[in-house]
C-alpha cells in the first residue's frame, strides 16, 4: 500500500514539475484540438488535392475530413480552407481553378496579427486570402473597393479549448488591369478594421520571398 501511494505521489509530482516547467516558459498550453464535425464528405477532393501536393512543408500534417474545416469552395475546382496542428499552429490553403495551390505554415497568433498578404491564384488576376481573427466574430466586411471583391468574407469559429475562440476567414478580390493599387479594409462589427489594401508590385514581392 505504502509503495502504491508512493508511486502515486511520485506520478503527481512529475505532472506539477511539468506544468510548471510550461508555466515558467510563459509559452502558450500546446494541445490537440478536435473539431466538433468533420468537413463534409464533397470536400474529399481538397484533402485528395493536398495529398498530392509536394512535401514542402514539414510541418503539417496530411489533412483529413476529421481535421479539414473548408472555409470557400466551389466544387471540385477552387477552395480556401485550414487544418490546425494543434492550440497552437496552423495549416491552410488556397486551391485555384486552374490547379495552382499555396500551402501556408504558421502560428494562430501570427495568422491573426501578421500582414495580410494574398495569394495569386493566377485564374484572371483573382488573389485569395486566408486569415484569423481572436475570439468569435461573426458579419466580417470589406470596405473601399469593393466592386473588386469576390462574394462575401467566409469565416469559421473554433474552439482551441479554455474559452478561447479564433475565427478563421477567406475572401477574394479581383485586381483590375494595370496592376493599380486597391484600398480595401476588413472589418468585424466591433473593433478596428484591417488594413488589407492591395499594393501589385509589394504584394508580389513578399509573395515571392514567402
Amino acid at each position: 500500500m505504502n509503495r502504491m501511494l508512493g508511486a502515486l505521489c511520485g506520478a503527481a509530482l512529475l505532472v506539477a514539475v511539468a506544468a510548471c516547467e510550461q508555466a515558467g516558459t510563459g509559452l502558450p498550453d500546446r494541445h490537440k484540438v478536435v473539431l466538433p464535425e468533420p468537413a463534409p464528405p464533397s470536400a474529399r477532393w481538397i484533402v485528395d488535392d493536398l495529398a498530392s501536393a509536394p512535401a514542402d512543408l514539414k510541418q503539417c500534417p496530411a489533412p483529413t475530413l476529421a481535421t479539414l474545416a473548408v472555409l470557400d469552395s466551389d466544387g471540385q475546382g477552387r477552395a480556401e480552407a485550414f487544418w490546425l496542428v494543434d492550440s497552437v499552429d496552423v495549416c491552410w490553403a488556397v486551391i485555384a481553378a486552374n490547379g495552382a495551390r499555396r500551402i501556408g505554415f504558421g502560428s494562430i497568433d501570427g495568422l491573426a496579427t501578421d500582414r495580410l498578404v494574398p495569394f495569386d491564384s493566377g485564374a484572371g488576376g483573382d488573389w485569395y486570402t486566408v486569415t484569423a481573427f481572436h475570439g468569435r466574430v461573426e458579419n466580417l466586411t470589406i470596405n473601399g473597393d469593393t466592386d473588386h471583391v469576390l462574394g462575401p468574407v467566409h469565416t469559421r469559429t473554433v474552439d482551441l479549448g479554455g474559452g478561447r475562440l479564433v475565427t478563421f476567414a477567406s475572401y477574394g478580390v479581383r485586381i483590375p488591369e494595370g496592376d493599380q493599387d486597391l484600398t480595401l479594409f476588413l472589418c468585424p462589427p466591433v473593433g478596428d478594421c484591417r488594413d488589407t489594401g492591395f499594393r501589385p508590385f509589394t504584394s508580389r514581392g513578399r509573395e515571392d520571398r514567402r
